[in-house]
Parts: structure tokens; C-alpha cells; sequence
């Protein structure tokens, strides 16, 4: 899925007050011609009128008048037009007016979304994200491998540079981005501070939503205080609930940095176990090795994480200092 339960709801609300919009707009242009020019007015109820009669004769077995009342409707069509531009006013102004034309203000189009649909959607998980502004400058269109050493060779990085070794991993996670509906898969990038992990999950965050993706993006703390609050129960409990579980993909960003306990141990292991079980892509990053993750969480986050995420270890000094 490409939204939330929340966010799909959140747009088509979106157009259900677009609609009633639409319908109030056109009663007051109604009232306002019928007081303009009170002939519109007698002549809508003529066809009110004349639509009572054929239906009853319709009802009666006799077709003829349906066959004269859809000539009188052209007939009144025309001279209300007729009245309208007369005024002063454009001929469809006794009929609804839509923000988008194309699907009517409805979202969907021969059943599939409309583009007017697709840019709330984009824009809602922008928002929702909680990356729509770093991501403008933090992206793959801004990632320069010049600021990594092409120099040493790092034997852990199989005798690669550091900025040979990060040209793959941008081509491996631009592929990843790519492929994403059919694999589906999670990673954690593992490294010393100021290595790029951060700046990473962001061009990751970028791409996925200019993909039409969901994702939601927490650090650490703000993951855990999110998860607090969930536990108050009511509307804005069950919406951070859904994001967090629901979401195309759920980025940890710094784990390790929040305030451990038992709680955090007991949130943790919940949240990778359920995107585990209904297949659902999960990035984490981390200054923390495993051996220290398994003195902070426990054996069995330490183990899902080896066995089911792919591990991006990064090197390097810090990019931060220069």
C-alpha cells in the first residue's frame, strides 16, 4: 500500500467536503439567478413538472411522454442559456462546478486514481514523513561522493576506497528503491558517527516517496515518545499506531541514542516482529555494534536483525568535522 489507512481517509475526506463545496456553490449561484431573472426559475419547475407526468405514465406502460419531455428538456436548456448570457452571466452557471474537472471532484477516474488524487498523495506523505524539508537537500541528486577518502584502501570493504565503496552502496540503494515491489526486504546501516547513515536514509526517504510510498521517519527518541503515546489510547493513538505499523517503509534513525528500558526493549522487538510478519521494510541506523545491541535490547532483536535484514556497514572519518 502507498498510504495509511489514516492518509487514504485523510483524502477522501479531503473530497467528500470538496463535494459539498461543489453542491453549495451551485444552490447559491441558483439563488442568486432565480432572483436575477425569475423565468429560470419557472422554467425549472416546468421541467420538475413535466418529469412528475412522464414518470407516471411511465409507470402506466405509455413511453410517449418521456420521448416528448426529452425534447421540452433541450428546449428550456437552450432558452435558460439563452437567459443567462442575456444577464450577463456564462451559460453554465446553473450547473456544478468542479476543483478538478477531469474526475468530477471524485479521485478516481475509470477507477483509478485521478492526478488530482496522486498530488494530495504525494504531498500528504511529504508531510507525514516528517523528512519533507531535509530531503530537499539531502537526496540522491545531492549525495558527492568527493567528500569520501579515495585513497586508502579499507581491507573490510573488500580493498576499496571509501568513495569506491560508497558509489556501490548509492547504486545499490538507488536499485533498492527501484525494485522495492517485489522485494520488499529491510536493512541497517551500521557505522561510526558523522559516516553518512543519516544523510542515506534520507535520499532513501526521498526516493520512496517521489515513488509513491509511504514513509515515516523518526529518530530514535522520537520513535520511542511515539510510541508512549500510543498508549493513552483515543483517535491519535490509533493513527501513529497505524503509521508506524502500516507504513511502506518505517526508518529508526540513531538507535541506540534514546533512553533504554524495558519499554524501549519491549516496543522494539514488537515493532520489527509485526513488519516481519506481514512483510513490511524496515531501515535502521546505528552508531551501535551488535555486540553492544544485544547488551541493550536482548537476544531476540539482535537475532531477527541478523537473520532478516540486509547489513550495510559504513566507514570512514567524520564527514561532519571537516
Amino acid at each position: 500500500m502507498a498510504l495509511t489507512n489514516a492518509q487514504y481517509n485523510k483524502i477522501l475526506q479531503v473530497y467528500n467536503e470538496r463535494q459539498l463545496k461543489d453542491y453549495r456553490d451551485q444552490q447559491a449561484r441558483i439563488r442568486d439567478a432565480y432572483q436575477r431573472i425569475p423565468e429560470l426559475e419557472r422554467l425549472d419547475d416546468e421541467i420538475s413538472t413535466e418529469s412528475v407526468l412522464a414518470a407516471e405514465a411511465l409507470g402506466h406502460g405509455n413511453r410517449e411522454p418521456l420521448k416528448n419531455l426529452r425534447e421540452k428538456i433541450r428546449g428550456i436548456s437552450l432558452r435558460k442559456k439563452e437567459l443567462l448570457k442575456a444577464n450577463g452571466l456564462p451559460e453554465d452557471y446553473l450547473e456544478l462546478r468542479y476543483e478538478c474537472s477531469d474526475c468530477r471532484d471524485t479521485g478516481f477516474m475509470d477507477g483509478k486514481k485521478c492526478h488530482c488524487f496522486r498530488a494530495m498523495q504525494m504531498k500528504l506523505l511529504y508531510q507525514q514523513s516528517n523528512v519533507d524539508q531535509i530531503v530537499k537537500v539531502q537526496n540522491f541528486e545531492h549525495f558527492d561522493l568527493s567528500v569520501f577518502d579515495n585513497i586508502t584502501p579499507i581491507p573490510s570493504a573488500g580493498g576499496r576506497t571509501n568513495r569506491e565503496y560508497m558509489r556501490g552502496i548509492r547504486d545499490d540503494l538507488i536499485n533498492w528503491v527501484r525494485d522495492f515491489d517485489k522485494n520488499h526486504g529491510s536493512m541497517i546501516l551500521m557505522g561510526n558517527p558523522g559516516t553518512g547513515k543519516t544523510f542515506l536514509v534520507n535520499c532513501i526517504s526521498k526516493a520512496m516517496m517521489d515513488s509513491g510510498y509511504s514513509v515515516i521517519y523518526y529518530t530514535s527518541s522520537d520513535f520511542f515518545e511515539s510510541l508512549s503515546r500510543t498508549m493513552a489510547g483515543g483517535d491519535q493513538a490509533r493513527e501513529i499506531n497505524d503509521a508506524i505499523l502500516n507504513c511502506d517503509l518505517l526508518i529508526i534513525d540513531d538507535l541506540g541514542t534514546e533512553l533504554g528500558n524495558s519499554f524501549t526493549t519491549s516496543k522494539l522487538f514488537y515493532v520489527i516482529n509485526q513488519r516481519m510478519v506481514f512483510k513490511k521494510s524496515v531501515i535502521i541506523s546505528t552508531n551501535l555494534t551488535f555486540r553492544r545491541m544485544k547488551d541493550i535490547y536482548g537476544d531476540r532483536i539482535v537475532s531477527r536483525i541478523m537473520a532478516d535484514y540486509e547489513i550495510l556497514p559504513l566507514y570512514g572519518r567524520d564527514q561532519r568535522l571537516g
